[in-house]
């Protein structure tokens, strides 16, 4: 009985984990990492604002159903760009190196232990087997992409490493001394399942064209995700927009921001010059301008536009599905959680409890070739 409770302390203690700011997952486009980080949309800046996250009700079987059907009719692509390929295309020595940015110190792992610990840094104990093989292949497509570039063209402040993370606070890759604090007697049975999952997929990447693809994953969809080019700029043709209609379901789904007028000025004044909230803080927001997902795309902020991933890093939203109203201050009601491009974690979870195979996932988010 203790050691039942230990795990489940580990996996609240994962969940907790999935509902804080991502990091980076795939840090050249600025995503996010562990279920994820994404620390560069928290702001300090907005220190006075009211937060507050709306827990949405789970849904009936009714709707289970219909979300499983809708899915599962578009889980088939109509052309498949993508391969699941064996890791023999990957030119490397089986190690992954890297930079602890919090001891400045280069930590080497073979990429099977880089692989436990980074997909424990991105998905619960108790997500499903299927899930979380999804999201091994994911994750060792996305760092050995971060590998092979970086070892192409090193850059000298990374000594050495293939990519850099902040350690102590749990990016990227978890410790086994920190998996041990976290999990505690249950730390045994909860090593051995991920070791499992990542020894099940060995070596398993996803390839476009025989080359590794830009592999990116994040927490919580709007119920659709978007396509690459929509919230990055650059047309990829494996990622695009797709039905994720479980996600609606999820906690903390829906979140709401209040912020005042004189922090929203503060937070965009300290991001460009050219801001003017000379008029009235009602017409502030203009040309607000949304992707077929939803997203906000651009929206003018004191008529300089920006972008809404740009939005959300200034003011600390969980996503960029968001839409505003002014009433003495400025109203955020938000959708999702995480950049919304490539598979969505918890709609990939929800995927395999309907019986949904790991390489069935893989294939609806990123339009695989099975």
């Amino acid at each position: 009985m203790k050691i039942k409770r230990e795990f489940l302390i580990c996996t609240a203690i994962f969940v907790l984990m999935a509902s804080l700011p991502l990091f980076a997952i795939g840090a050249s486009y600025g995503l996010e990492e562990p279920v994820n980080t994404d620390t560069s949309g928290v702001l300090s800046k907005v220190e006075n604002s009211k937060s507050e996250s709306k827990t949405e009700k789970a849904p009936s079987k009714t709707e289970n159903k219909a979300a499983s059907s809708e899915t599962k009719a578009s889980e088939s692509p109509q052309e498949s760009l993508v391969e699941v390929s064996s890791s023999d295309k990957i030119s490397a020595d089986g190690r992954f190196k890297i930079l602890d940015t919090s001891t400045n110190e280069v930590l080497t792992l073979t990429d099977e232990e880089f692989l436990i610990g980074a997909v424990a840094a991105e998905m619960p104990p108790s997500y499903e087997p299927e899930a979380l093989k999804a999201q091994c292949i994911a994750t060792y497509t996305c760092y050995a992409k971060k590998r092979a570039d970086e070892r192409a063209n090193p850059h000298q402040e990374l000594n050495g490493a293939d990519f850099s993370a902040d350690l102590s606070k749990k990016q990227i890759y978890l410790t086994p001394d920190r998996m041990k604090e976290d999990c505690g007697e249950s730390y045994d049975e909860i090593y051995s399942k991920y070791k499992s999952i990542v020894e099940a997929v060995k070596g398993e990447v996803l390839t476009y064209k025989g080359e590794l693809i830009t592999c990116t994953y994040f927490a919580i969809s709007s119920g659709k995700t978007d396509s690459f080019k929509d919230i990055f700029g650059k047309d990829l043709p494996y990622l695009t927009a797709v039905s994720s209609p479980y996600d609606a379901f999820a906690p903390n789904y829906k979140s709401e921001k209040a912020i005042s007028a004189e922090d929203f000025k503060k937070a965009f004044e300290e991001n460009s010059n050219t801001v003017n909230f000379s008029e009235s803080a009602d017409k502030w927001i203009s040309d607000i301008k949304l992707t077929d997902s939803g997203s906000v795309k651009c929206i003018k902020i004191g008529g300089v536009e920006f972008s809404g991933s740009k939005v959300r890093e200034i003011l600390g939203l969980r996503s960029a599905c968001f839409s505003v109203k002014y009433n003495k201050e400025f109203q955020f009601e938000v959708k999702g959680y995480g950049h919304n491009v490539g598979m969505s974690q918890y709609g990939a979870n929800e995927m395999a409890k309907e019986g949904i195979g790991y390489k069935g996932i893989l294939e609806h988010y990123y339009n695989v070739k099975i």
